[in-house]
């Protein structure tokens, strides 16, 4: 049943033209009517066939009434569970055989034409009886003759169907009746929780069944493009098909299992599976490949995230599909690789353990909510991390390794994480359902266990949507590897934007069901809730809105929602406070460290500083005869410059043991450069004073960044006889303009400092060591290495240059 666009004229008479799926012939189809109004509208005109499924219909009743007197509850109970299985099979294997060769061979159509028993002049039985069921239909002015025989032939074909699935109907409806419990007490059964959700559920399948006809019309209700095509028609989405796909056959179905609910007989709810699962199967191997063929296949929602996985297999050989975890089974295992089987052994070993050791349902709620917890925060973390500061992409490339090996594992830690919480999830409820076993429960665990189907089905359809790429948070691992930046809008996110938030967890909920909501489950279910939700809302979302834009993207089931006014106004509200929490995140994520706070925050340091220089100059000595300044005064030294300092002092204070050490102001705790004041030979002494000029070469300079002053110190008192005004060192500015020439500009350096040989780094002194250099680098490039990289590669200037542009394009694309 797929939806079409049909016009209306002002007479309120169908006016949309068709035409013929082979020859092309067009018309306008007569107006027709929906199966109810058809068969039980007093108003409307009733053909012969019509007027026998009423009397078909009605039969029904006063033979089950008659068999229940006759032969009791049980007979007539089974007797119309094998008449439902009798039509519903007639549905789905009789009519979906019907259709299937129709849409194929168009053989109704063709048996119909090569017979001709629509012709005017064939008189056989079969035509005049085929003829005279149509034109009953028709108003007086109109005519078979005036109609291909596409639509006649599914003018006949309508009324078969409304026996079919009337009778289907009829037949479900009082097994279903005879399955109901008697009670004396009708009050307890209507106020009982299961027949009030349950009626909620058959109100629901009937507004879906009204407003889906409402959207299809009969055309597509009776299969029409079967036999024949509407001009300018496509598939729409509209009302109940917003909220569901296919929801004929999915949604379509709750009353079914609102029914069961009723009944509180497993047996009613096995034979609804039945029936549901036997129209899941029409759906797939008879309406969806027609309505491929029709309208065309579905714009592959995926497509791009496929080709994304596709091109990362083609740049990196060593690169293959992960291990997903799909139900009860993994796909793309790999065998050589040893993450793959570590996680297998691991879902394999806990299971024994369950099964050999038969932990206590103590210690197995705790584990199982502990690992739940520790490993959300570890995935939120590294998720979080990786979206502000590229944090876990950074930690590898540092040290050797690739962007895509980061990725990989990071796959295996979110994909273990994922079988490991399950694994420990379902062992808890198996225990706890053996456990609290007892009859009663059976129906609840066939209801719990669909939900967890329901679960199963929606990572399989998030997955198909959005491929590997998606379901592994790629976009927070290879941004460089998106080719265009836009959410998908198709599969199951054309009905709901995060659907992980509530089908996702549709199973572990269903957990809850299947122990008769044990205290235990409610109390995991709502950790996987709220865990989950903090996930999509504060780390997921707030990274798809910096990187594809805060579009305001409604999904399908809320713009059908928000066709309810109240809803609408509560969604407002809502979406404000949203909106206000995650602008408040986004602003502290990626607000300037660079402020007019920290700017002035700095500019009181250098106050105080200044102030203390003078405050700490030695009391006892008359500044007038002292001198401890610069050569050269500046206030930034770049290296790997000299420093030299200008002293004097009275002579009585001098000793040959002072010396004067070089301080990092604002980072004390590292011990200073020291150097002896007769070093150099360049002083002068006299009776009064001793004054001359100490060098602080490169060799004797920290490569860090900071300010610093000069102290004199007196070896005799050892206490600071003079300060200098502070000074900031900075570490050497390399050219970047390209690789080539940051290479030159990192071997100059190194040549500089004499820490090159043979083309390898090597420490030749106390103040430039591989952790200096790695500073060097984060400064003028703003990438990292880590110390063993260095090691590994026995400081090869030339390899570490080569990797640390590598690292820098790779951090420069995923911005």
């Amino acid at each position: 049943m797929t939806s079409t666009v049909i016009e209306k004229s002002a007479t309120g008479k169908a006016s949309m033209t068709a035409k013929t799926r082979s020859t092309g012939i067009e018309f306008v189809p007569p107006k027709t009517h929906d199966m109810v109004r058809s068969l039980f509208d007093p108003t409307l005109k009733k053909s012969f066939l019509e007027l026998t499924v009423s009397v078909i219909l009605i039969s029904n009743f006063c033979l089950a009434h008659w068999l229940n007197k006759h032969y009791g509850l049980n007979f007539t109970k089974n007797f119309y569970l094998l008449q439902y299985l009798f039509w519903r099979l007639s549905y789905n294997v009789g009519i979906g055989y019907i259709l299937h060769y129709q849409s194929h061979a168009e053989f109704l159509t063709k048996y119909c034409t090569q017979n001709n028993l629509f012709s005017k002049d064939n008189n056989s039985k079969l035509s005049r009886l085929l003829k005279f069921e149509i034109n009953s239909k028709l108003d007086k002015d109109d005519s078979v003759y005036n109609y291909p025989d596409e639509l006649n032939c599914w003018m006949i074909f309508r009324t078969f169907v409304d026996l079919i699935l009337m009778q289907d109907f009829d037949a479900y409806m009082l097994y279903v009746f005879f399955s109901i419990p008697k009670t004396e007490n009708l009050l307890d059964f209507f106020t009982n929780w299961k027949t009030i959700s349950g009626t909620i559920l058959i109100l629901l399948n009937v507004w879906i069944k009204l407003d889906a006809h409402r959207v299809v019309k009969d055309f597509a209700w009776y299969w029409g493009d079967f036999f024949f095509l509407q001009l300018n028609s496509e598939l729409i989405f509209d009302g109940v098909f917003n909220i569901s796909p296919h929801p004929m056959y999915s949604i379509g179905y709750l009353g079914y299992y609102g029914l069961s609910l009723m009944a509180n007989d497993y047996k009613v709810l096995l034979v609804s599976i039945f029936g549901h699962f036997a129209q899941f199967l029409f759906l797939k191997y008879v309406e969806s490949p027609h309505i491929e063929r029709i309208y065309g296949a579905d714009s592959n929602a995926n497509e791009d995230n496929s080709r994304i996985d596709d091109l990362i297999t083609k740049e990196n050989y060593d690169y293959s599909r992960p291990l997903i975890n799909v139900g009860l089974s993994f796909n793309n295992f790999d065998k050589l690789r040893i993450t793959d089987s570590f996680t297998l052994l691991t879902s394999i070993i806990l299971s024994l353990w369950a099964i050999l050791d038969k932990p206590n349902e103590k210690l197995l709620f705790v584990l199982t909510f502990s690992t739940k917890l520790l490993t959300w925060l570890v995935v939120s973390f590294i998720l979080f991390k990786q979206s502000t500061e590229k944090w876990f992409t950074k930690i590898f490339i540092k040290n050797g390794y690739t962007q895509v090996y980061s990725y990989q594992q990071w796959q295996f830690i979110y994909n273990f994480s994922l079988v490991l919480n399950y694994t420990l999830l379902s062992i808890q409820t198996i225990s706890k359902i053996i456990s609290n076993y007892s009859a009663n429960n059976n129906s609840k665990i066939i209801f719990g266990a669909l939900l967890v189907l329901l679960q199963i089905w929606c990572n399989k359809e998030i997955r198909s949507a959005i491929s590997d790429f998606g379901w592994f948070y790629g976009d927070f691992f290879l941004t460089n590897y998106i080719q265009t930046k836009k959410l998908t809008s198709e599969g199951i996110y054309r009905y709901l934007n995060n659907p992980e938030t509530v089908l996702g967890i549709a199973g572990v909920w269903g957990t809850v069901l299947m122990t008769d909501f044990a205290w235990e489950n409610l109390v995991l279910a709502s950790l996987y809730t709220l865990t989950n939700f903090v996930l999509v809302k504060f780390v997921e979302m707030p990274h798809v809105n910096k990187l594809y834009g805060d579009s305001n993207r409604l999904s399908g089931v809320r713009k059908t929602l928000l066709s309810l006014k109240p809803l609408k106004r509560l969604s407002d509200i809502v979406h404000d406070i949203e909106h206000m929490i995650l602008r408040s995140i986004l602003d502290v994520q990626f607000s300037s460290p660079l402020n007019s706070d920290n700017v002035e925050t700095s500019s009181k340091e250098w106050e105080n500083v200044m102030e203390r220089t003078f405050r700490n100059v030695n009391p006892k000595i008359n500044s007038s005869d002292c001198k401890f300044e610069l050569v050269n005064a500046t206030e930034r030294v770049i290296l790997p410059s000299s420093i030299k300092i200008n002293w004097r002092l009275p002579a009585k204070l001098f000793v040959n043991d002072d010396w004067i050490g070089l301080y990092n102001i604002f980072n004390p705790k590292n011990g200073p450069a020291r150097v002896n004041v007769l070093a150099s030979d360049d002083y002068e002494k006299s009776i009064d004073f001793v004054s001359g000029t100490t060098e602080f070469t490169y060799e004797q300079l920290p490569f860090e960044n900071g300010v610093y002053e000069m102290r004199y110190h007196s070896n005799m008192k050892n206490e600071d006889l003079l300060i200098s005004m502070p000074f900031e060192i900075c570490l050497p500015r390399l050219n970047i303009e390209n690789e080539r020439i940051f290479q030159d500009s990192m071997i100059l350096l190194m040549k500089d400092i004499g820490c090159l040989r043979e083309g390898k780094y090597f420490q030749a002194q106390q103040y430039f060591n591989s952790q200096n250099l790695q500073e060097v680098i984060k400064f003028n490039v703003g990438v990292e290495l880590s110390n063993e990289y260095i090691k590994n590669v026995n400081g090869d200037v030339d390899v570490i240059s080569k990797r640390v542009w590598y690292i820098k394009k790779i951090l420069n694309e995923l911005t």
